[in-house]
């Protein structure tokens, strides 16, 4: 399984919660889920689908959606790519 980036709502809050796969399995794993229904939940947030369970609804974020501090944008400058024309 690959991290992927999550929206997490508890339920019964308003607010939501950014984080990853990593995180959230380690919470499933301690609130009883097997190892089968994690399988099984990481692909249906893979699929695009929102999961709830446990107390949590879990929305994989897509990567068009900016994560300050999470997922950076990289730049390049021209100087990068000098390089790569000389070989």
């Amino acid at each position: 399984m690959k991290n992927i980036p999550l929206q997490v709502n508890i339920e019964g809050q308003d607010s939501t919660v950014d984080t990853d796969w990593l995180a959230i399995m380690a919470t499933l794993k301690k609130r009883g889920l097997s190892q089968s229904e994690l399988s099984t939940i990481y692909q249906e947030l893979s699929a695009g689908m929102r999961v709830t369970t446990r107390g949590l609804t879990l929305a994989e974020i897509k990567p068009s959606i900016a994560l300050d501090g999470i997922i950076r944008e990289t730049k390049f400058s021209e100087n990068d790519y000098v390089g790569m024309i000389r070989a």
